[in-house]
């Protein structure tokens, strides 16, 4: 299902689901993706979808539309476009990506089966041995992710990483997204100038795995990963 990650500097991100046709983003309440900012217009544009995506249209708002920097009046989109809309920032993910990095991160490995193993076996008769006590499983207990703030003015303080997608940054300068997966969670850049490096190296494109302990720095500001 493809979704709008948005982003805005006094909140945590939020997810949209796209699951109609046509999806309605303004300030006003009536609105499938409701922006309740004055920088945004009432009805400020629409997503319609397209065969196997969504194209963005603006509705002739004040401020305008921008995707990946750029004005538009009209445009199909594509995983990962960043669209602004007044002092809000918005991702969007497509569908099949996000299954193809969910799918990639899971591998099944099978062994050839040889034809001695589809014989039937001729079973030895033992003697019957007493049942064995029941094993009680535990579940092993969910380990939260966090960042700890380095430097800045949020420093020492630390952050439970509880969404899908979790922002650090500024929307509109350098920020970036700590993407929760099936198997761990991965540093991904939105915008800005400056590179993300993590322990002092830029990140690849398409995002990096993050272990405990990791130091992230963007631009002035610098934390460090645990779990």
């Amino acid at each position: 299902m493809e979704k709008l990650v948005v982003i805005t500097d006094d909140g945590p991100a939020e997810e949209f689901p796209l699951t109609e046709q046509r999806i309605s983003v303004g300030r006003d309440e009536t609105n499938a993706v409701c922006l309740g900012d004055k920088s945004v217009s009432r009805h400020h544009a629409t997503l319609q979808r397209v065969f196997r995506g969504f194209s963005l249209q603006d509705e002739g708002s004040t401020n305008g539309t921008r995707v990946n920097g750029k004005p538009i009046t009209k445009r199909f989109l594509n995983h990962g476009d960043l669209i602004e809309i007044g002092k809000y920032h918005l991702r969007y993910l497509a569908a099949e990506q996000m299954q193809e990095a969910n799918d990639s991160d899971q591998t099944v490995v099978l062994r050839p089966v040889h034809q001695s193993e589809l014989q039937p076996k001729q079973e030895k008769t033992k003697p019957a041995e007493p049942a064995a006590a029941p094993k009680v499983q535990t579940k092993p207990e969910a380990i939260e992710a966090k960042v700890r703030f380095l430097s800045g003015d949020q420093r020492g303080e630390e952050k439970v990483v509880d969404k899908a997608f979790f922002s650090v940054g500024h929307p509109g300068g350098d920020l970036v997204l700590i993407n929760k997966r099936h198997t761990g969670y991965f540093l991904l850049k939105v915008g800005g100038e400056n590179n993300p490096l993590i322990n002092g190296n830029p990140i690849k494109a398409g995002g990096v795995e993050l272990h405990s302990g990791d130091r992230i720095e963007l631009g002035e500001l610098s934390l460090e990963f645990l779990k």
